[in-house]
Order: C-alpha cells, then structure tokens, then sequence
C-alpha cells in the first residue's frame, strides 16, 4: 500500500507540494520573465565599485554650442571636446539607437550646421545590423529618437525624412565619410523652413513647421545615431567641412543674446534624486513613472525602464516591420540586459533618475539604492487594491500579447520585501494603497506563494550547493598545486582520463560514479549504439 501512495503523481488530489516549473517555450517568453531573469542573477551580485566621474570638459563655457551631456541619451558617448559622439554598447548591444541634442537652440535668422558620420563601428561577425544615422532638429522636451514624435525633425540615412513617426522619401542616402548641411530659415512670414544638404549639394526643403506650432519655443541640432560615430560642426572650425549655401550662419557664431541654452545641469550629485520603483508586474509602475515625470518636467527625470529601451532597439521605418515570436523575444532579452548595464552607468551621470524595474528583492533595492551614493534616495511603492491589480495584468496582457509566467510571478511574490528607510535610503513613498494597507497585502501573497512554491531550502540549497563547490573548487587550486590534486583552474578539459582518475579529484564526480554504473553503460560517454542494438530491438519492435 505504501509503495501505491508513493507512487502515485505527486500533483493527483490537488495534494502538489510546489508549482513544477514547465520547460514551454510559450512559458519562457515575456518582457517579465527576462526582467525577473537579470533582477534574480543581478540580486546574487555584490554592488559594483564607485563610479568614475564623467569628463567635464567644456562646461565652464556656458556660452559654447557643444552636445547637451544632460539632456543627452545616458547611452550616448560624447567625445572629450563635446563635438560629436557614438553609442557606448555598439558591441553588445548593435542595434540600440542614441541621441544627443545640442545646447543652445535658435528662434530667428538663418542658422545652420554639419554633421559627419566618421566611421561605422566594427559589428560582430554575423550580425545583420546596419549603421544608421539621423540629424535635424527638435524642441527641447522632445523624445531622443529625433522624428519619432512631435515638433522634431529629422533626415535619415536610408534616404528618408521623418517627423512625428511619419518616413517619407528625400534627398539620397548617406553614410560614411558624407557631411550632411542642415539649414533653419525663421525668416518666412508663418513658416520655419528646413532643409538638407549632402557633401555640399543642396537637398531642397525637407519641412516647413508653422511659427504658431512652434510657439517662440526653440529648434535645437540633434543627432541620432546607431552603429556610427559622428562629428558635428557648430562653427567652432575655421572653415565648413563642406560649402553650404549663401546667407545662413553657423548656429557658433550666432550672438549669445539671440541662442536659448537648454537648462544647465546640476552641479552635484547632492542636488540630484533617484526614485526606485518597487512593485509586481503590472502593478502601474510604469503609469506612476511617466505621470511623475510629466508633472515635475523640471527635473528632467530619466526613466530607465525595458519599455523606453526596447524602443530604442527598434529601427523603424516607413513600413512597419513585424516581429515573429522568436524574434520578439530576443529582443526583450536583449533590452533587460541593456537596462541592468544602463542602471550600473547610471550613477555616473548628474541627473534624476527613476528605475522602472520591479525591484522587490531586498538585495536588489539595496544593492541599485548602494551605488547612488551622494544622490537623495527615495523608494516608490506602488500596491494597488487585488482586484484592480488582476485588471491591469489583464490590460498589460491584451497590450504586450503577454502573460507573467506563474513561476517568475510565485518566485517574485515570495520574495517582495518591502523597504525601510535606513542609511542608504532616505524616504519611502507609496504611489496607491498606503502602507498600512498594502502591508497585509503583500504579506498575504508571500505566504500564497510560499505555499505554492518548493520548500525554500531545496530553492536555496540548488544555489548554495553550486557556491560551495565553486568554493570548494577555488581553494583546492590554491592549496595543491600539480598533478596530486588539481583545483578548479588547472582541470585536464577534454582528456577523458581525467574524471574518475585517483590523483584527481574531480568534485563531485567521484562520488556519483558509484551510482551510476548501470546509466553510463547505455547513455554514458562509451556509449555505441551498435555495440546495444540488440539490447534496444526488444523495445523497438512495432
């Protein structure tokens, strides 16, 4: 009877101890399963060393024209000088886009500059991606992925132009080594003129922005580039790196008086903040962030979440490219990956930040919180009542085409702590339910997920088990140097000798041998199918 019971499947009855991981494809998909994958490997990982001051050359001069580092792409890596830039993970990452305005815009008279694509960076072998580069103007405010929204205007080197999301064919296309003139005309009655040039031969109008949608507000140069680097020319050169035509003057030597300069920086970390969003998937963070940051435009918030980097992954054109499946979800693997690389830079920079990630791992919270050391630290917790939070799973689904795989939900739910304030964190804020409503909340689903889930010590000890032979391993290698026992470094790779030979100790190998004599014969290493075929015909037959 005893032996029955046993083997009966452990999920009959409802009676299931923990919530058995699926190997679905279907299951592995999923901006939240990606996010949940670098949060969980990040959280393991001790917090990364202070951070290097970024180079200030430049900015005693309020009154040169050079790249805006502030309002920039945190991405976007200006040369020393501020005269041209490149994206800073063009080797991982091919196919992120990054922009950079300039400092100072115009409102009147005929302004003008140029933009060089110096060189396509060297891609990985096999990769599709092609270098890509668009320049123009916008207003201040604007997205950085210039045309892809409002009042921002941009020629693309595929031979486009682009504003408001909208690619139409112009000029011809461009690349390596061409200079591109870009021209603003405000000297019309009603309309801004704008207009292109190519190494030197006139384009023609590209755009005409009505005076009345402007507003008085200011076009400012902007670049935006993928898989380049590009140099721009402001007026700071003695001569054009190209003949533009007559009547219009580099936007350098235009009078201080008559630029706008975009709001300065601040000058200390001690003036800059860093909220961290805390909460499950689907929760609002996302919402809370962006309505935060339209309402307090003043700090030029920078949020750093998957959603604003998978679009700067996306290279859009005038047809719409669908993605399949697979594609898709490489994709998202690829901008969680992006954005951890994005919050460890972060610190670097003097800006306000709000990391749009889940960040319910205690360690994690306390490990991003830990580099922003100087910054004023603050901590957003966004709980809302169950069932709005079940509507908005539902909405993100019908949005995203995507559900939270239940292991990576139970696992996040099991682990959700919410913050204290203490020495790295200086206040905690609550973006819906308040805390003395969504501490039972939170409390109740870690104990639904508690009991859901493996008992936590076969959870932790898959992990600790891996450290301490890690461990183990490590200082074998230090302690016995030669051929007696050979430590994790100096292993004979490849050299079937090696497992199972007295002198070496080969971790746990040893150990499991004994008990696997009977599976090595069949699908170990020796193994020849026609060496067993007599053995498998019996279960073969039809």
């Amino acid at each position: 009877g005893d032996e029955e019971d046993k083997a009966k499947p452990a999920g009959s009855d409802g009676e299931r101890r923990g919530v058995k991981r699926q190997r679905d494809e279907k299951d592995e998909h999923g901006r939240a399963y990606y996010e949940f994958r670098e949060e969980a490997y990040n959280s393991r990982s001790k917090s990364p060393p202070p951070p290097e001051e970024e180079p200030r050359e430049g900015e005693d001069d309020e009154s040169a024209v050079i790249l805006d580092t502030y309002t920039s792409d945190l991405h976007f890596r200006a040369t020393k000088d501020r005269y041209g830039g490149q994206p800073l993970f063009f080797e991982k990452f091919p196919a992120l886009w990054a922009g950079a305005r300039s400092t100072h815009g115009v409102t009147k008279g005929r302004v003008c500059f140029e933009a060089k694509v110096t060189q396509h960076l060297p891609v990985k072998e096999g990769s599709s991606e092609v270098p890509l580069f668009r320049v123009g103007w916008s207003v201040d405010f604007s997205h950085s992925q210039l045309g892809e929204d409002e009042l921002s205007y941009g020629y693309d080197s595929r031979g486009l132009k682009v504003t408001s999301g909208r690619f139409e064919a112009f000029g011809q296309p461009f690349g390596e080594s061409d200079v591109i003139g870009c021209y603003a005309d405000f000297e019309g009655d009603e309309v801004v003129e704008l207009s292109f040039s190519k190494n030197g031969e006139a384009l023609g109008p590209a755009f005409g922005v009505p005076k009345e949608e402007l507003g008085g507000r200011a076009l400012l140069p902007h670049v935006l580039c993928k898989g380049c680097a590009v140099e721009l020319n402001f007026g700071q050169r003695d001569e054009p790196l190209c003949p533009g035509p007559l009547g219009f003057v580099f936007i350098h030597a235009v009078p201080p008086e008559d630029r706008v300069r975009t709001p300065l920086p601040p000058k200390t970390t001690e003036e800059c903040e860093v909220l961290l969003m805390v909460g499950l998937p689907g929760s609002g963070k996302t919402q809370w962030a962006q309505k935060h940051s339209e309402e307090h435009r003043d700090k030029r918030y920078n949020i750093l979440g998957t959603e604003l980097v998978l679009h700067q992954l996306r290279t859009r054109g005038p047809e719409e490219e669908e993605l399949d499946a697979k594609s898709r979800d490489l994709l998202i693997q690829q901008a969680a990956q992006c954005l951890s690389k994005l919050v460890q830079i972060a610190p670097r920079a003097k800006r306000n930040f709000i990391l749009d990630q889940c960040n319910v791992y205690n360690s994690g919270q306390r490990r991003k919180l830990l580099a922003f050391k100087g910054f004023c630290r603050k901590v957003v917790v966004v709980v809302p009542t169950e069932d709005d939070w079940k509507k908005r799973l539902e909405l993100r689904k019908e949005a995203e085409g995507e559900d939270v795989p239940d292991s990576v939900m139970l696992e996040m739910k099991a682990n959700y702590s919410l913050p204290e304030k203490n020495d790295y964190l200086d206040e905690v804020l609550y973006g819906e339910l308040p805390k003395e409503e969504a501490q039972p909340l939170v409390t109740k689903y870690k104990e639904e997920a508690r009991k859901l889930l493996p008992p936590s010590e076969k959870r932790a000890n898959r992990r600790n088990n891996r450290n301490k032979r890690n461990r183990q391993n490590r200082n074998r290698g230090q302690g016995y140097v030669g051929g007696q026992r050979r430590g994790y470094d100096n292993r004979v790779y490849g050299q079937q000798q090696y497992w199972g030979q007295p002198g070496n100790r080969g971790g746990y190998r040893n150990f499991y041998d004994r008990y696997r004599g009977d599976y090595d014969r069949f699908y170990g290493r020796d193994y020849e199918y026609n060496r067993y075929r007599d053995y498998y015909r019996q279960y073969n037959r039809e």
